[in-house]
């Protein structure tokens, strides 16, 4: 019996499965930490390759098998476009990423013929969650408390772990083993029962996320200073750039997938944070105001700083004494032309943003992908120690009383 759709295209990806992106502890080791994410996928599909007819390499698809040069955003959407059931991997850093709540959602828009999941609307059987470290139910976004799943068929001490905690130790290796192979089945059974129907999906970056009603407390300002493809610096290779600038590459040599805001939402987030991201146009008020609104880091190309209107807009926020804005700089060492005018851009970033870049919070060298992920959190909370510091306070309404004070006992 073939495990296509009777209508289907025996390639089309089993599943697609989601995860958060984990940013690794300690950037000197070469530890990758989703790693342990990439040994539950390849076992799963190990498992479908047997049950099914699937041919080599089309029975799952997950992120990590995008490679340098692929177009990131087009090919996800692609595989969220055909694949037949979306296994969404719940953690708690899960309902925090912006990313797998547009995954979602997209995923989601195929069987309603809508953009965005809308409450009220059943969940299709097409997606089969799992649980990779254990989150309370009222914790979950309201799309994720819909869905009708008995996790206890995959065990009970998977339950109570998650695939992270059984995988990891020994003895319960046995409980991994059971759990893995229960969930490839219930992925194979969805898959030939109730598979999602066929949908295009353009771009699933355009979708809102599905996880819009679970954000965390903490505002935080994400701004983009670099240009967008059809407004590069006089001889400034496109390579790096997007339609915006918010799509400003760096490492892209290197990772070959995401814009650095991406990453700097995931990671924000995965701390509690909402982030905002902007370019500089839209959040230059923010910035340069002298009371702050929300702790800020700016993200900074040194190939925009080359640019009169950009040093122009960046005068008033160059200013000493407001250290909740921080800054930093990535300097990819395997972009030949940046590292080629390394000298004149250095130059550039002294004159327009000396006084920020002078700041302890601020990291004017930002050499990797991998160091980016390991220094952002920091900034963050640097950035967000000085906000506290200058937030204007709001006491409570109503009449102010007097300070308690400790008074001797009586006579």
């Amino acid at each position: 019996m073939t495990a296509s759709r009777p209508d289907g295209d025996a390639h089309e990806p089993y599943f697609f499965l989601s995860y958060a992106h984990v940013p690794p502890y300690d950037t000197t080791d070469g530890t990758d930490s989703n790693r342990w994410v990439e040994k539950l996928f390849r076992e799963l599909c190990q498992h479908i390759m047997h049950l099914t007819e699937v041919p080599s390499g089309a029975a799952g698809y997950m992120d990590r098998e995008l490679r340098t040069g692929d177009n990131w955003r087009e090919k996800i959407s692609e595989r969220l476009s055909t694949c037949r059931v979306f296994v969404p991997l719940y953690s708690p850093r899960y309902f925090e990423s912006e990313q797998c709540g547009k995954e979602w959602a997209a995923f989601l828009g195929r069987g309603r013929g809508r953009g965005r999941s809308e409450p009220g609307l059943p969940m299709p059987a097409a997606i089969v969650p799992a649980i990779w470290t254990p989150v309370r139910l009222t914790a979950m976004p309201a799309a994720a408390q819909a869905i009708q799943f008995n996790h206890a068929d995959l065990g009970t001490r998977y339950v109570e772990e998650g695939f992270y905690g059984i995988m990891k130790l020994t003895r319960y290796r046995t409980h991994y083993q059971a759990a893995t192979m229960e969930l490839a089945k219930r992925i194979v059974a969805v898959a030939r029962n109730s598979p999602m129907p066929r949908g295009h999906i353009p771009d699933y970056t355009t979708v809102p996320s599905a996880f819009e009603d679970n954000t965390p407390e903490r505002p935080i300002t994400v701004t983009v200073l670099a240009p967008d493809e059809d407004h590069l610096p006089a001889g400034r290779r496109p390579y790096h750039y997007g339609r915006k600038p918010q799509e400003w590459d760096p490492f892209r040599t290197s990772n070959g997938a995401r814009p650095l805001a991406d990453h700097a939402v995931d990671l924000a987030r995965a701390r509690g944070y909402l982030p905002e991201v902007g370019a500089l146009d839209q959040h230059a008020e923010v910035l340069s105001a002298e009371v702050p609104r929300s702790p800020a880091v700016m993200l900074v190309d040194p190939w925009a700083t080359t640019m009169d209107d950009c040093r122009e807009s960046l005068r008033d926020i160059d200013r000493p004494g407001r250290r909740w804005v921080t800054v930093m700089v990535p300097w990819n060492r395997d972009d030949t032309q940046t590292m080629a005018n390394e000298a004149q851009l250095k130059a550039c970033l002294r004159e327009t943003l000396g006084n920020k870049l002078t700041e302890p919070e601020s990291v004017p060298d930002v050499p990797t992908l991998d160091s980016f992920r390991y220094t952002l959190p920091e900034v963050l909370n640097r950035a967000s120690q000085h906000y506290l510091k200058r937030a204007p306070a709001y006491p409570p309404a109503g009449p102010s009383t007097d300070r308690p004070r400790l008074i001797g006992p009586e006579e």
